[in-house]
């Protein structure tokens, strides 16, 4: 009987408790892997070859072997958190509450994400996959029945090294809002990226939630150029679709490429690009301009001549641009291969929006922008990955624009680059017998014809000039919405210059408030602007000393008008009224809490050296 007992006591005492335990951690391991499914698995696996690019002094070519290669291990598995019937729709302040840095780990999260991707990882990964973007369309595009389109598309989606969240949230975005029988496949190619944990999470996920969808991979790095050769050789849909691996589209964004190019088949299109902020993740809608270059061969944005900003159907009329960004555009596939594809000959990426928007309108094609057709594109302040094969690989592939395409007038990007002239550009034979074979007209047809608008060295100026970076921002007064002192709220001190209001890179500091007197007035005036602005005595603005990390202090600055560094937002923390800079995912913070105090920008907790107020 004893014995019995003892058995017994083994058997609930120890046994069930021990169930219990392993039971527990074992679903809390599963659960670690899928809410974590952005951390590093630890594999290094490699991929079969399918692709071989093979170089020599006198030819490029690319062979295709066998299917898409595929990882051979196990990794860990990508979670879809957000479903479709939980949308939501993120306005500013939401973003900036999701990009607050309130601890150790969200700042080396931050850091790490600008490092890798040069925008905010730790925003676009707690947006998730799905989310509700503001169409941004003119009035008279929405609305419209389209009428039956008997094309299809393939989109393809080049990446290297791309942050998964950002990736799959343009994935799901053209599945949520592609008409099923308009989109034949998205086809996701990776340039061999060098992070095979997450590239290798990202196809798990393609294979387990997204049935029309492919993956493939190249052997090895070829650049955007090459690979989207690549991926146009693995799609089967009647008209291809170029998209950069980090943007979003909008809606109805598919139908207007496909009826321009049903009407057209020698038609390529390019969507209107939108703006997402690179540190918000905001959504933001984009003026309507065209395409240009300066000598130099660097793409910009030109204005609208006259006479189409006049045009009242503007907004949903197609606009004629003599060249494309080249990140996202559409044409036919059959004609995409007629036209020579790609330059292959060109190395890794950049000149290649040149070369092809000078040969789709010297070769006898057109090229437009939508503007009932909208994209948004996460537009980096820099390129986070170098360059493998080490040199200026755009200066090359310039070089081979000039002499295949701008016949004497190259002699204009001689003399803007002039160190080109010792560069080895490659072979062009091919490239120069396919302008031959598709009778090509000369590149002074082009400038007479398709952009008079482009001033050729030592003529007048007789248009306006471009637009400065890669989209136009015409600074406009600033919109005041509240005026008073920003004050310390525990301290009951106010925030001024540490010099006078006028003088640049002032660190600013707090000082007995002064409403009394006139100087008072103006040195602890501040004005809130429409745009996020704080300005001192509508002067400077506040702003951000970059170059640090660890340390960063608040100081006055030339006002630019583009909001980030200088956009300040009120975010309640903790019950504490606090002013958030999104740019850096930091509050503004007290050193001291006495007159002669600087302030700083810091984790943002909440605190009594946080609280703030403007009155």
């Amino acid at each position: 009987m004893r014995r019995r007992f003892s058995l017994k006591c083994c058997l609930f005492g120890i046994g069930i408790p021990l169930t219990v335990w392993l039971t527990f951690n074992l679903v809390s391991w599963d659960l670690k892997l899928s809410a974590n499914w952005n951390q590093p698995s630890g594999l290094k696996l490699r991929a079969r070859k399918s692709l071989l690019v093979r170089k020599d002094k006198t030819n490029y070519s690319i062979e295709y072997r066998g299917n898409s290669p595929q990882f051979g291990g196990q990794c860990e598995t990508i979670s879809e958190v957000f479903n479709k019937a939980l949308v939501k729709r993120y306005n500013s302040t939401v973003l900036n509450s999701l990009g607050i840095v309130s601890s150790p780990e969200d700042q080396k999260a931050r850091d790490e994400g600008y490092q890798k991707y040069a925008f905010n990882e730790l925003i676009s990964n707690r947006i998730g996959f799905h989310r509700a973007i503001p169409d941004t369309r003119d009035p008279k595009c929405r609305g419209v029945s389209f009428p039956t389109i008997d094309l299809d598309a393939s989109v393809i989606i080049c990446f290297f090294n791309e942050l998964p969240s950002a990736l799959l949230r343009l994935v799901h975005s053209v599945l949520d809002r592609s008409p099923k029988q308009l989109l034949k496949e998205i086809i996701l190619v990776d340039d061999s990226s060098t992070h095979d944990d997450l590239s290798c999470q990202i196809e798990t996920y393609v294979n387990q939630h997204l049935q029309n969808v492919k993956f493939v991979r190249t052997p090895e790095r070829q650049g955007l150029i090459r690979a989207r050769v690549f991926g146009s050789h693995h799609a089967s849909g009647k008209v291809l679709v170029f998209l950069d691996s980090h943007c979003e589209v909008n809606t109805d964004w598919l139908e207007p490429l496909l009826i321009r190019i049903s009407q057209d088949p020698k038609t390529v299109v390019v969507p209107v690009i939108d703006i997402i902020n690179h540190d918000t993740m905001e959504y933001q809608s984009s003026p309507l301009v065209k395409g240009g270059f300066n000598w130099g061969l660097h793409f910009r944005w030109d204005h609208l001549p006259a006479n189409e900003r006049n045009d009242p159907k503007l907004g949903a009329k197609p606009i004629p641009s003599p060249t494309m960004a080249g990140g996202l555009f559409a044409m036919k596939k059959s004609y995409f291969h007629q036209l020579g594809e790609y330059d292959v000959g060109m190395e890794i990426w950049g000149g290649e929006n040149l070369e092809i928007s000078f040969r789709i309108w010297m070769c006898g094609g057109r090229l437009e922008i939508l503007p009932c057709s909208r994209v948004g594109h996460i537009f980096r302040k820099r390129r986070p990955y170098g360059n493998p094969i080490g040199g200026d690989t755009l200066m090359k592939n310039s070089l081979r624009v000039a002499n295949v395409w701008m016949d004497e007038y190259k002699k204009y990007f001689l003399k803007q680059r002039p160190q080109a002239e010792n560069v080895d550009y490659g072979d062009i034979s091919d490239r120069l017998s396919l302008r031959k074979r598709l009778s090509c007209k000369s590149f002074q047809w082009y400038l007479q014809n398709i952009y008079p608008e482009q001033v050729v060295p030592g003529e007048d100026v007789k248009n306006s000039p471009p637009l400065p970076h890669h989209l136009p921002n015409k600074k406009k007064k600033p919109v005041v919405i509240k005026h008073g002192r920003l004050k310390h709220v525990a301290s009951s001190l106010c925030v001024q210059s540490e010099k006078e209001v006028y003088t640049k890179k002032a660190l600013l500091t707090l000082a007995v408030c002064d409403e009394k007197t006139l100087a008072g007035q103006k040195s602890q005036m501040w004005f809130e602007t429409v745009d996020n602005e704080l300005i001192l005595a509508q002067m400077l603005c506040l702003d951000v000393e970059s170059g640090t990390t660890n340390k960063s202090y608040a100081r006055l600055m030339k006002c630019h008008g583009i909001q980030g560094s200088q956009a300040w937002t009120w975010t309640n923390k903790n019950g504490v009224s606090v002013l958030y800079n999104p740019a850096s995912g930091r509050c503004l913070t007290l050193t001291s809490a006495r007159p002669g105090g600087y302030l700083t920008l810091n984790l943002c907790t909440g605190t009594k050296k946080q609280e703030f107020t403007l009155s």
